[in-house]
């Protein structure tokens, strides 16, 4: 298991003589003069000739090209060697005095020495090229600030989830100050009307009301309570101030949000899929497609006919900080030990399939947990690590926040030999490049779903059901040879030296629901 920072996901179909050049993540912005706006640049890589530069220029409706927005940068992994999908952020500022319309975005690469030596790429799907060799991926529509603040669309507003687990609400607001701090509720309605108060998720924003202004975007999570029936939920959101919660405050409504009659916007939906016991397949897949051959929902006890306690090439640790309760297996930090690995190695592994957990992730100095798949058959060493969270940095590491939750993990494959003299990275990235989790989710604050399928062409990662980013194609076989599951909790190392901060003991586990497995029909 591995610490993964570069933003890499090798693909053979990226293996052509140029670079694709993909529509940004968000292909359709909108925003006001004087705020920002986040372009997620994304391109299909192979090494080129030398380190380019990127241009993104604003053309306007009469195909003038507004210079006061250009935002030429260095991409964060020089074109030289930059290989397979490349995806960041790029923040552009609009000048105050920038004209109100919609403006094509247009991007490329060119020799630093000599701008106007642009760069041939390869387009990807929707994206267009004029004759300059700039390419069209997206637009930005600037217009009026308006008088009343602005609801719209959650950033994901189809959701769907199972019961028990959790669901992220993308929130976005297009801001100006108001009379005061009020608060944000979110109501999930059923489609009899009813609204679930279970279900509700009211909040104070991360910019108080009284002084936001412009875009504002933040994630608010919540955990669906395991009898929750299934069907469709509209998501209703609004704001209240705290002393009079039913005097409601009117809102404009964005594109695509509609308005009840009692002063709450529909932002989104919730589509609830049913049961998430083992009897159907895993979250967001066709359950007719697969067939389960290993599970343990830790409903009785550690069963070491599943599990190991400890990795081959160590004994079993004295320091006792893992046990079975409540219908979850709980690992712990604890003084005295190094790590922690509960594994089936000779008791189950399997070739292929889709590999599940579910579980909540702890927090502090030092932490580092882990969910993957491994075999080490004569000298090969392949692994495919499904999940790796290191918080113990703090924001400054992008892996966790001011009070080292976990709000980021890695997802990686490696191939080695046995003393890792040779070491390759095929595939490796984290879920902040991926919306709507740019700004990070605390994963220590309820149950989350982490997955891979895993098929003879290649490998594709999951998060709560949603894919995150392309499948890395294995054309060679590298990966083809059964492997055994591992969770794994480290204390030290990848994720800080653990210190007095650190909460030890039960209440601070690392707590796995559920570990499932199915193979293909």
């Amino acid at each position: 298991m591995l610490l993964a920072f570069l933003l890499l996901a090798l693909s053979p179909e990226a293996r052509a003589a140029q670079s694709t050049v993909l529509r940004l993540g968000t292909p359709s912005l909108s925003a006001q003069p004087g705020q920002s706006v986040t372009l997620a640049m994304r391109f299909n890589a192979v090494p080129l000739a030398e380190d380019y530069a990127v241009f993104v220029h604003f053309i306007d409706q009469n195909g003038v090209h507004r210079s006061e927005l250009n935002a030429d940068h260095l991409p964060p992994v020089g074109t030289s060697k930059w290989s397979g999908s490349v995806a960041y952020n790029r923040t552009v500022s609009i000048p105050a005095s920038l004209p109100l319309g919609t403006y094509t975005i247009r991007v490329g690469l060119y020799q630093n020495h000599s701008p106007w030596n642009r760069v041939p790429l390869t387009m990807g799907t929707g994206v267009t090229v004029d004759d300059q060799l700039r390419y069209a991926v997206g637009t930005l529509t600037v217009g009026q600030q308006p008088s009343t603040t602005q609801v719209l669309q959650l950033g994901n507003p189809s959701l769907s989830a199972q019961p028990g687990q959790n669901v992220t609400l993308a929130m976005r607001f297009n801001a100006v100050p108001m009379a005061a701090d009020y608060y944000v509720f979110v109501h999930f309605v059923d489609q009899n009307g009813v609204q679930h108060s279970t279900l509700n998720a009211d909040h104070l924003p991360p910019v108080a009301t009284s002084v936001w202004s412009g875009a504002i975007a933040y994630n608010v999570s919540k955990t669906l309570p395991s009898s929750l029936a299934a069907g469709t939920y509209t998501i209703r959101v609004g704001l209240y101030p705290m002393a009079s919660p039913n005097d409601r405050v009117p809102l404009t409504p964005g594109s695509g949000v509609t308005a009840d009659g009692e002063l709450r916007y529909i932002v989104g939906t919730l589509t609830v899929t049913g049961s998430s016991q083992n009897s159907g397949g895993p979250l967001g897949q066709d359950a007719n497609a697969y067939q389960l051959t290993f599970s343990d929902e830790f409903d009785s006890g550690f069963s070491t006919s599943k599990w190991n306690d400890h990795i081959w090439y160590k004994s079993s640790d004295p320091v006792i900080n893992y046990k079975v309760s409540n219908g979850s297996l709980k690992i712990w930090p604890a003084a005295g030990f190094v790590d922690r690995t509960i594994d089936t190695d000779g008791k189950f592994s399997q070739t292929y399939g889709y590999f599940e957990m579910q579980a909540k992730l702890p927090i502090g100095r030092g932490v580092w947990p882990a969910f993957w798949l491994y075999a080490h058959p004569g000298d090969d060493r392949p692994e495919i690590d499904i999940m790796e969270a290191y918080p113990g940095g703090g924001p400054d590491s992008g892996w966790g926040d001011g009070n080292l939750h976990p709000t980021n993990f890695g997802l990686t494959l490696h191939k080695a030999n046995a003393d890792y003299t040779y070491h390759e990275k095929p595939y490796s990235t984290t879920l902040r490049n991926f919306s709507p989790y740019q700004n990070g989710i605390d994963l220590s604050a309820g149950f989350h779903t982490y997955a891979v399928k895993w098929e003879p062409s290649g490998i594709t990662f999951y998060f709560d059901g949603q894919q995150l980013g392309p499948k890395y194609w294995d054309t060679a076989g590298y990966y083809n040879r059964p492997m055994y599951v591992l969770l794994d909790l480290w204390f030290g190392s990848a994720s800080g030296s653990p210190d007095s901060s650190t909460p030890t003991g039960e209440g601070n586990s690392y707590e796995i629901n559920y570990v499932r497995v199915w193979q293909f029909k």
